[in-house]
């Protein structure tokens, strides 16, 4: 039992990540970190987790990649785009593999999709 405990421990420990979490991953296209800036239509609500986040004038949020959006309740969209027009983002579902291409949507803007309380989201490519 005295073996088994700590191994239980780790496992407890590696399991607590992101597999309850319905949202997006956002990276940047190249080796270099990027910026990008979140609007939201319909009752969506989201959570943002970013490795810098910055506050304009205007009251908006600018993320840095890597960053996160994870869905906290309501249904519409939410538009990713890459605050400098010349740059391309990443998106892929919360614990899909970044280098995997065939979730991964790239562009200068993507558009997240929840329809209702559904436990899955649509992505498409809104500005290439």
């Amino acid at each position: 039992m005295r073996r088994a405990l700590p191994a239980l421990l780790l496992l407890v420990a590696c399991r607590s990540g992101s597999g309850d979490e319905l949202g997006v991953d956002v990276f940047s296209n190249d080796t270099t970190p990027a910026l990008f800036v979140v609007s939201l239509t319909g009752t969506l609500s989201v959570g943002m987790r970013g490795a810098k986040v910055y506050m304009r004038q205007d009251r908006s949020l600018v993320v840095e990649t890597p960053g996160s959006l994870v869905i906290q309740g309501g249904e519409g969209t939410a538009l990713i785009s890459a605050f400098d027009t010349t740059r391309r983002i990443a998106v892929t579902p919360i614990g899909s593999p970044p280098e995997s291409s065939a979730t991964a949507v790239v562009g200068r803007a993507v558009r997240m999709r929840r329809n209702g309380e559904e436990r899955r989201i649509g992505l498409e490519l809104a500005r290439p």
